[in-house]
């Protein structure tokens, strides 16, 4: 009787051990782990967003002078090219209407040239008479032929070879790469008082995580007949993988207004809880690690993620990852950065 006595007082100190220790648990919940990140506006007060087409600064089309047929083409879009590099030949149709003609032409132009030639050197005729007189030769020869301006690369390909075109015809439209890389893009006309040659601008291209340097070397004197919008040109600082036709989006320190409001924040999309219409709320960290509830309104969702234009301030701690599992007022531990 004795021995059952005792075991039934150790059984009830263990239940009462156990029943201590889960208590204990209970009471002290571990702290829960939490990423953060800065609250940053989306620009700089007054800055200017646009997005356009990324392209050569001069993107010439090359042709003929003359009527003709296409003889050749040595080259396609994508090539790279040099100056003086012989890209196309024509054979001319204007020349006369058969070969004996196109000669006589050409015999008659030979002799003119000839006698200028005498005339200049002896005073009796401008250096403009002698050029008007190779030029009569020049177009007497039946055939004519393209030549790379500057070293470059092909962008199109317009024409091909036994196809007849009209003299200024487009045939090949070359890209200057000493001319450098621009972004142009359409801008309205209140931003486009704002920005002047020279202001800096953050350069995005589709597809890429970070920004390129990028200046503003023209802002369009005229607006578009049909938009009304102005052309601004950006420079791009490194073109490295950059291609003609690309999008991009720019951001130009543009001088602000007066009235200009302040640019909205921008902070994760799982930051957003209780997202209803334009409200939401996000949890801010205190220099205690205290998380609080606030209360915002959005004006949106981006790539980057929400736009909050009220209830947060620049620099403020909200909780990127783990928001969904603290309560307000509850100290939390931030997650070392990776």
């Amino acid at each position: 009787m004795r021995g059952r006595s005792l075991i039934l007082l150790a059984a009830l100190a263990l239940a009462a051990c156990g029943a201590g220790g889960q208590s204990k648990q209970q009471q002290a919940p571990e702290t829960p782990i939490v990423e953060i990140v800065e609250a940053a506006p989306l620009s700089a007060a007054g800055a200017v967003r646009a997005s356009g087409l990324i392209g050569y600064r001069r993107e010439p089309p090359l042709a003929f002078t003359s009527p003709g047929i296409v003889a050749t083409i040595n080259v396609d879009a994508g090539d790279v090219v040099h100056r003086g590099q012989r890209l196309a030949t024509l054979r001319r149709t204007s020349v006369g209407a058969s070969a004996g003609e196109a000669a006589l032409a050409r015999e008659n132009a030979e002799r003119e040239l000839a006698r200028t030639q005498t005339l200049f050197e002896r005073g009796f005729v401008s250096q403009a008479r002698l050029d008007e007189a190779r030029l009569a030769v020049e177009r007497t020869t039946d055939s004519a032929a393209i030549t790379a301006p500057s070293d470059g690369v092909i962008l199109r390909r317009v024409a091909e070879p036994a196809q007849m075109i009209a003299a200024g015809a487009p045939v090949l439209v070359l890209g200057e790469t000493r001319s450098g890389l621009v972004v142009r893009a359409p801008v309205s006309g209140g931003d486009a008082a704002r920005i002047r040659t020279g202001d800096t601008a953050a350069v995005r291209v589709s597809g890429e995580a970070d920004a390129r340097a990028g200046r503003v070397t023209r802002v369009g004197a005229k607006g578009d007949s049909g938009t009304g919008a102005f052309e601004v040109e950006v420079e791009i600082a490194a073109t490295e993988n950059l291609r003609s036709g690309m999008v991009a989006e720019v951001e130009i320190a543009a001088a602000p207004t007066a009235a200009a409001s302040a640019p909205p924040i921008i902070v994760p999309t799982l930051s957003l809880l209780d997202a209803r219409a334009d409200q939401g709320i996000v949890y801010v960290v205190d220099a205690e690690n205290i998380a609080r509830r606030r209360a915002v309104r959005t004006a949106g969702v981006t790539q980057a993620g929400v736009l909050i234009v009220e209830g947060l301030s620049p620099g403020e701690r909200v909780v990127a990852a783990g928001a969904a599992y603290i309560r307000d007022g509850e100290t939390v531990r931030i997650a070392a950065a990776s």
